[in-house]
């Protein structure tokens, strides 16, 4: 048996790692999970296909970050994939592909660490990253951006196989891994618009300093490089267009619609933020890289850097939350730039004309570097407004250079203790994190604490948490005051991020096709009508008219929400006969086929196409 264990030791290793991540991202899962805005809109898209066919299946994925351009539909096609397995649409089940994502990401983050680390620095930089509070924030929910690491690893490690091949010389080797890269580049792309920016230019760069150096230092590599590389950029591109099919067709069937919103994105973003002149923006994303790598890496949020203004004269704001994460933001700079420092000079160093492993490594460090400069400097002009989930696309990179940074510090006895004690302090940070929030995830179903900090890991535009738990205990209450008293709708108030998930969880129920939500009047006479806010602010709802359209029946608290039966008032009553005509025409108007009918007769943009309607416009 201790053969076995010897033996075998890696393998075990990396199925603990494993446990310990599925632990982590699973933990309490259907009670703590983040079902909000995004999640709820695919888990509506998805259940619709299942339920009518997967000819329902879409042509373009999610929208990409408040425009009208669309991403490709691989995380969509992956959702009702699973579902179809589980044979359920529950918001759980829609998780899956993050759970499966943090398995796969293990063994072959160990296998990209060994082109650099030897096998025990390389499990301890994985153990690492796996308990990273970042990591583990983004794999326990549903969103297509959330697989971003994943697709990087797969990227990097294939891109790097390939090369390796061409210096073998190994023809089927270099067919194999072009193929493995175009599959992972063809999904990648169509996981967030960072990506879709971003790889193309990434392989473009890195392949043409790969061959300009061996053009420089080893002729007979540079020629290795050349050799079949019409036919392998051929099959990349045969397979990267095939995996873009249904992007395509929609393309075709709409006129082109998302292509024209592409290039109008992206003429946008620059001119989006027009507070801040591009030397401001500039020197703010300066600050963006450090912040995020350090809150990425340790878990800690307590980072907040100065304001610089230029216009109309130099200022250098520093609030009061500035002003308290002083400490933190000076270790931040401090991390930050020794593990730059130490990563361009590992750089430097294999520069000089090196062995084949060497080049192999030089290689890696120039992609990790390209991978982090390129989107960075890609969006300075959003550099205010750049959230965490950008840098989903370069925690791999970061991963490795803390490695690097590591390994350069353990050179002697005492570097080898002080690496030692780093690792161990970065380890607890994260754990201590994850621990907090899933303390304050515990909370939110039992009570409002008022005060929370700013989520700097995973922003959201409410400032406090709500769970699914909550979501369902308030969809499963309104269903019960409904049953006491049944009517023709049951209408919702909510605020935009948690109205659309509780709709949906009363959508899997008898009440299904009854629900819909209001905004400030009441519509239909003989409804029931309910309002969800924060416990400490019933405000959010309670303002305007609405008071004198609405009064209390009854209320409920769930933690940090209350939710509110509402009777109409005698004004209450005559909005409502008013506008019944309008409401049964919106209806009219809203009904799935009708508005299919428009979006294939006048395509636009806002139009959704699927496979039915590619059918339909062959046939014609």
């Amino acid at each position: 048996m201790k053969n076995f264990f010897i033996k075998n030791k890696i393998a075990i290793a990396i199925i603990a790692i494993v446990a310990v991540s599925f632990f982590l991202r699973t933990y309490h899962l259907a009670d703590w999970l983040h079902f909000q805005l995004d999640q709820s809109r695919d888990a509506f898209l998805i259940k619709d296909v299942t339920e009518k066919g997967i000819s329902e299946l879409p042509l373009l994925g999610p929208r990409a970050g408040g425009s009208f351009l669309r991403l490709g539909p691989a995380y969509y096609y992956l959702m009702y994939l699973l579902a179809e397995i589980a044979k359920s649409v529950h918001p759980v089940v829609f998780v899956l592909p993050e759970i499966i994502a943090s398995i796969a990401f293990v063994p072959i983050f160990y296998l990209l660490s060994r082109r650099l680390f030897n096998k025990n620095w390389s499990l301890a930089l994985t153990f690492l990253a796996v308990n990273s509070t970042f990591l583990v924030t983004y794999d326990r929910f549903s969103w297509n951006p959330n697989l971003l690491p994943l697709f990087s690893l797969i990227t990097i490690y294939s891109w790097l196989k390939y090369f390796d091949a061409k210096k073998k010389g190994n023809k089927k080797h270099s067919f194999l891994w072009v193929t493995v890269t175009a599959l992972s580049v063809g999904i990648f792309i169509q996981l967030h618009f960072v990506a879709f920016v971003a790889i193309p230019i990434i392989l473009a760069l890195s392949a043409l300093i790969f061959w300009l150096r061996s053009r420089i230092l080893d002729k007979e590599l540079a020629r290795k490089y050349t050799k079949n590389v019409l036919r392998e950029i051929a099959l990349f591109i045969v397979i990267f267009v095939a995996i873009q099919t249904p992007v395509l067709l929609n393309e075709y069937i709409s006129g082109w619609a998302n292509t024209k919103q592409l290039f109008l994105t992206v003429s946008e973003k620059g001119k989006k933020d027009t507070s801040h002149n591009p030397s401001e923006k500039l020197i703010q994303n300066l600050w963006v890289y450090p912040k995020g790598y350090f809150i990425a890496i340790t878990g800690n949020q307590g980072v907040d850097f100065p304001v610089w203004l230029i216009r109309p004269n130099l200022d250098i704001k520093c609030d009061d939350n500035c002003r308290k994460s002083f400490t933190n933001t000076i270790m931040a700079l401090m991390f930050f730039a020794a593990s730059g420092i130490v990563f361009l000079v590992t750089i430097l160093k294999k520069t000089k004309k090196p062995a084949p492993m060497g080049i192999a490594e030089w290689e890696f460090l120039v992609l990790l570097a390209l991978w982090v400069m390129v989107p960075w400097w890609s969006f300075f002009s959003l550099s205010f407004a750049l959230r965490p989930r950008f840098f989903l696309f370069s925690i791999i990179p970061f991963w490795i250079i803390v490695g690097i940074l590591f390994k350069e510090i353990a050179k002697n006895s005492l570097g080898k203790k002080i690496a030692f004690l780093a690792a161990i302090i970065l380890f607890i940070s994260n754990i201590a994190n994850i621990a907090v929030r899933f303390n304050r995830l515990a909370d939110a179903t039992e009570t409002d604490r008022e005060n929370y900090p700013q989520d700097q890991i995973l922003f959201q535009d409410e400032s406090y948490p709500v769970v699914l738990a909550q979501q369902q205990q308030i969809a499963d209450w309104i269903r019960g005051k409904n049953q006491d008293q049944p009517k023709d709708f049951i209408f919702l108030w909510a605020p935009s991020f948690y109205y659309r998930p509780i709709l949906y969880l009363m959508d899997n129920t008898e009440v299904k096709g009854k629900t819909r939500y209001f905004t400030n009047y009441p519509m239909w006479l003989s409804g029931n009508y309910f309002a969800v806010t924060r416990a400490t602010d019933p405000a959010d709802f309670f303002r305007k008219e609405k008071p004198e359209l609405f009064t209390v029946a009854d209320k409920k608290e769930f933690g940090t929400l209350t939710v509110y039966q509402l009777e109409l008032t005698e004004k209450g009553i005559n909005e409502a006969k008013n506008r019944e005509e309008k409401f049964k025409e919106g209806e009219r108007l809203g009904n799935p086929e009708k508005v299919r009918a428009r979006c294939l007769k006048n395509p636009k943009a806002t139009c959704r196409y699927t496979w039915r309607d590619v059918f339909s416009k062959i046939t014609e």
